[in-house]
């Protein structure tokens, strides 16, 4: 068996072995979390690509520009 000679060169038990192979697939399947620094750096790059003072817009008005973008002839009244 492939999986116990491995674990064997490695001074392993199978199950020691299959644990931390488990653990390592895991790892690569959950998603990425950033770090603070990585946070500051994406809300800088967004700050920087408005210009100072501007606001963020509210729902009624992203609404309003969705629907007159996306669907022209409908009435949002």
């Amino acid at each position: 068996m492939a999986y116990q000679t491995q674990a064997r060169r490695e001074g392993k038990s199978l199950g020691e072995w299959l644990r931390e192979a488990a653990e390592e697939k895991l790892a690569t399947a959950r998603p990425r979390k950033f770090t603070v620094q990585e946070l500051h750096e994406f809300a800088a790059r967004c700050d920087a690509r408005h210009p100072p003072g501007a606001r963020e817009l509210d729902w009624p008005e992203i609404k309003k520009t969705l629907v007159e973008t996306r669907y022209p002839d409908y009435d949002i009244t």
